[in-house]
């Protein structure tokens, strides 16, 4: 979660925890990171393999291959891909059967900026860089691949100096792992310090129509250890990170779409390079492996549903944008709930007003409490009034009677704030699904709620957006609110509430509408709680509001 949306929540905290409170005390009367190396209790490394691999500034790629361009398409019911010889099979097209682009055309996520993908290089002997980025001959003749019911392979070769490289990608059916396996020809003959990089250069495009918001989830990361490697992005140098270590994976992400290159055997270190270009993040990774391992690799392209990634068992959720780190399990929790109850309901709308029942149930025993102690704070305002005319001019004699009329009365001055404070990490959690969580992009309720992880907008007036939720959840919390305030609430507490509201609705205007249907219904479950199901005062407590009779 980006720093400003975690300060909007922590205000948002504060404001919901001290509101109650407030209303009824108020008198009615008045990144650039530095090169690391990891610790060899964390990275274990090899011996000679604690530094980089230091190469000359010449970089010479292997004798142009006279060998033509071939391509040809993969399918197996969850993507179509366009394969190349080049490299010695890089994707020239990945196009997702399930995923859609706001112009409904599939989203492919390959362009130019990442088309040179999977790249082979390596440091030769002579100490020059060595990347084989011709056309490689093809082993086999091929048109279509289907691996739809059946995994194939397809296997691509190469001559540098005389010796012989081999790549077979394996494509298996219904997920988007793919193998990846290297085979080298007496690599000690021409190969320095026995490794070489598997390159993904240029990240991956935006899919979604909203740019600015697709771009700040842009990033690249290689996991050494049990440390994620994740350097900012700069538009004005490219920002580099570079560690040796046991390597389990490097990847790049978008919002919502991953590619991952994950070793059988740990890979022996990694760099990844953050640029600006334009607007766009891009991010180049390095897988950095040695010959004597194997030089077999899963690749995942694909997207970044939760239950695929973990199923992976290399930690690669990591790179997921769950929120901040305590709301993670959370979040988890809510999208595992959310998405068992879609199995049963088959519409998010139904689905999010559904759980917002469920969690109002919850919270009930707490709420309850807190309505009534609120509503003894109503009941001792009278008495709290005349402490503050009789020590106006010390504040803390003030303090101290009112917090033995407290004592007396049996009344928490906090007890209202526990249910909001629970409700808020939960609150958090559901920003962050609906902001980040593949399932629920493009999941529709009704209407022209097409979308409950963007916005719900109705139509664009000169090119603002008219999104009628963020309106309806700041009307629930305005009556909420009227609600909670004591009758004899005065200007500056009335001020306060209209101002709440005002900042709320800007802040939650451009908010998922998931996250404001949710909002929006508990609200709404709030005030009739309040006012029907809340038990009414006793004669008792409403005997305290009336004022003494005059003799």
């Amino acid at each position: 979660m980006d720093r400003k949306t975690l300060l909007a929540f922590a205000l948002i905290a504060v404001i919901l925890i001290l509101t109650p409170w407030y209303m009824d005390l108020v008198s009615p009367v008045q990144k650039t990171t530095a090169v690391r190396d990891i610790s060899s209790n964390k990275s274990q490394n090899k011996p000679g393999d604690s530094a980089p691999v230091e190469t000359k500034a010449v970089v010479r790629s292997s004798p142009v291959s006279s060998v033509g361009t071939q391509s040809f398409v993969v399918s197996n019911g969850l993507y179509t891909a366009t394969i190349s010889n080049k490299n010695g099979g890089s994707f020239s097209k990945f196009v997702f059967e399930k995923y859609s682009k706001h112009d409904s055309s599939n989203v492919n996520i390959i362009d130019h900026y990442n088309s040179n993908n999977l790249l082979l290089d390596f440091v030769s002997l002579d100490g020059d860089n060595v990347s084989l980025d011709h056309n490689w001959d093809v082993v086999g003749s091929y048109y279509n691949v289907d691996a739809v019911s059946k995994q194939k392979s397809v296997t691509f070769k190469t001559v540098y100096n005389d010796f012989v490289i081999k790549r077979r990608l394996t494509f298996y059916p219904n997920t988007y792992k793919i193998g990846l396996d290297v085979i080298f020809d007496q690599p000690d003959r021409f190969i320095s310090r026995a490794q070489y990089r598997l390159v993904w250069p240029g990240g991956l495009p935006p899919t979604e129509k909203n740019l600015k918001d697709d771009y700040t989830h842009f990033q690249g990361y290689a996991y050494l250890g049990d440390e994620l490697l994740d350097p900012s992005a700069k538009a004005d140098s490219p920002n580099e990170e570079k560690q040796m270590g046991n390597t389990r994976w490097t990847a790049t992400k978008t919002k919502y779409f991953i590619a991952a290159i994950i070793p059988e055997d740990v890979g022996v270190g990694a760099v990844v390079r953050g640029r600006v270009d334009g607007k766009r993040p891009v991010f180049t990774t390095e897988l950095r492996q040695s010959t004597s391992n194997s030089g077999r690799f899963d690749i995942y392209i694909g997207p970044l549903e939760y239950n695929r990634i973990r199923s992976l068992g290399v930690d690669l959720e990591k790179t997921m944008s769950l929120g901040w780190a305590p709301i993670r399990p959370l979040g988890r929790l809510v999208t595992w709930s959310l998405s068992k109850m879609y199995a049963m309901i088959p519409n998010y709308g139904v689905v999010v007003i559904i759980f917002a029942i469920l969690v109002k149930i919850l919270l009930n025993p707490l709420t309850k409490r807190s309505f009534q102690s609120m509503r003894k704070m109503k009941d001792i305002q009278p008495k709290i009034q005349k402490l503050k005319e009789k020590y106006k001019n010390d504040s803390q004699k003030f303090s101290r009677a009112q917090m033995e009329l407290f004592k007396q009365e049996g009344v928490n001055p906090m007890g209202g704030c526990l249910p909001m404070l629970l409700q808020m990490p939960i609150l958090i959690a559901f920003f962050s699904v609906f902001r980040s969580t593949i399932e629920f992009r493009g999941a529709p309720f009704f209407g022209w709620i097409t979308d409950l992880s963007a916005p719900d907008t109705l139509m664009t007036i000169s090119g603002f957006p008219i999104n009628i939720l963020p309106f309806f959840m700041g009307i629930t919390m305005f009556l909420q609110q009227k609600l909670m305030a004591s009758p004899s609430s005065g200007q500056q507490q009335k001020v306060m509430m209209y101002a709440m509201n005002v900042f709320f609705l800007f802040l939650f205007y451009s908010f998922p509408s998931g996250l404001n249907l949710y909002y929006s219904v508990f609200n709404i479950l709030s005030i009739v709680q309040q006012k029907y199901l809340t038990p009414a005062p006793t004669k008792k407590q409403t005997a305290v509001r009336k004022p003494p009779k005059k003799k």
